[in-house]
């Protein structure tokens, strides 16, 4: 985490001095290196920081499918504009579609079409926050070998 000072915003090429979320801005900022500046990174405030973690639970839809998730599987986290590798640590309960009632037992593998609660375990730190407390910053797609296969959002920053 680093603290930067923002010196210039623009919206649409035009010099603004306010914007509101969801506006693709451009912005100076001060106290760090373009080089320093990855994809996924995010800037927020200094008294209300966004948080991070490596390992979190999370609500997925399986998608498109050609056999079954289990344990220990890997796969691409597409989180806004950043990119993660990452593996399911744990299937911890299917969701029933309908009734959105949470099974008793642990499932020992996901298909397709199927809802679940997982814990995932990333690589690296990310920058995430709860579907429940910011929408546009919980929600992700997994991808592997090019196609979607999930959709989710993140229930639970573990740690």
């Amino acid at each position: 985490k680093v603290e930067v000072k923002v010196e210039q915003i623009w919206s649409d090429d035009i010099e603004v001095t306010v914007v509101t979320s969801g506006e693709n801005i451009k912005i100076k900022v001060k106290g760090i290196d373009d080089n320093d500046v990855s994809p996924g990174f995010v800037l927020c405030s200094h008294s209300n920081p966004i948080k991070t973690g490596r390992t979190f639970d999370a609500q997925i839809v399986m998608l498109d499918l050609k056999s079954i998730v289990c344990a220990g599987f890997q796969c691409m986290m597409h989180l806004q504009a950043m990119a993660e590798e990452v593996a399911i640590k744990a299937l911890i309960c299917l969701v029933d579609k309908k009734t959105g009632e949470k099974s008793k037992t642990r499932p020992r593998f996901i298909k397709q079409d199927q809802i679940a609660i997982v814990r995932f375990t990333a690589t690296h730190p990310i920058c995430m926050e709860t579907f429940k407390d910011h929408p546009q910053l919980g929600r992700f797609t997994l991808r592997d070998e090019g196609t979607t296969i999930a959709i989710g959002k993140i229930l639970k920053i573990v740690e």
